[in-house]
């Protein structure tokens, strides 16, 4: 039997996380429902100055859960690796959610889209969500990956899944 300890336990390094924050790629928002349930949601998002950022329309439930209970948490699936952040949300309106929704298109979309495209989105995303994580919790399937690869008989990865 394996050590489950060495599989479920392994971590990426902190130059796997960067990149996979720096990623394009969805991340997915919790909140607090008034019930105490979880909403989850999943956002574009960017990394920036150690904090997390999404824009969103102030109808949002994900915006009314912050407002009520700033409790959130992100967690990213990367390539090979998992990230997740609990922290405090804050919304953030005006000019500010502006610039930080800007910024948020920039890193997804093409120069053209983001002109035209994010015009678009400006129309119903009137505010950008700040979460800065307190607790981190990361997971790397490296391990899991070789055990799988001794254990495959030399069938190849891309022809594990269906």
């Amino acid at each position: 039997m394996e050590d489950a300890r060495t599989v479920y336990l392994a971590t990426p390094a902190p130059e796997e996380i960067a990149d996979g924050l720096a990623s394009r790629i969805n991340a997915t928002v919790g909140t607090l429902n008034e019930d105490g349930s979880i909403h989850l949601a999943f956002v574009l998002f960017l990394w920036h100055e150690e904090r997390f950022w999404f824009e969103t329309s102030s109808t949002t439930r994900k915006v009314r859960n912050i407002e009520r209970d700033p409790t959130a948490s992100i967690a990213i699936d990367g390539p090979g690796f998992m990230v997740l952040a609990e922290g405090t949300g804050r919304i953030v309106r005006g000019e500010q959610a502006a610039t930080v929704n800007g910024m948020i298109r920039a890193k997804y979309l093409t120069p053209d889209a983001a002109e035209s495209v994010g015009a678009a989105w400006s129309t119903v995303d009137d505010v950008a969500v700040e979460v800065t994580p307190q607790t981190w919790r990361s997971w790397s399937n490296a391990a899991l990956m070789e055990l799988s690869s001794r254990h495959a008989d030399g069938l190849p990865r891309s022809e594990w899944w269906v």
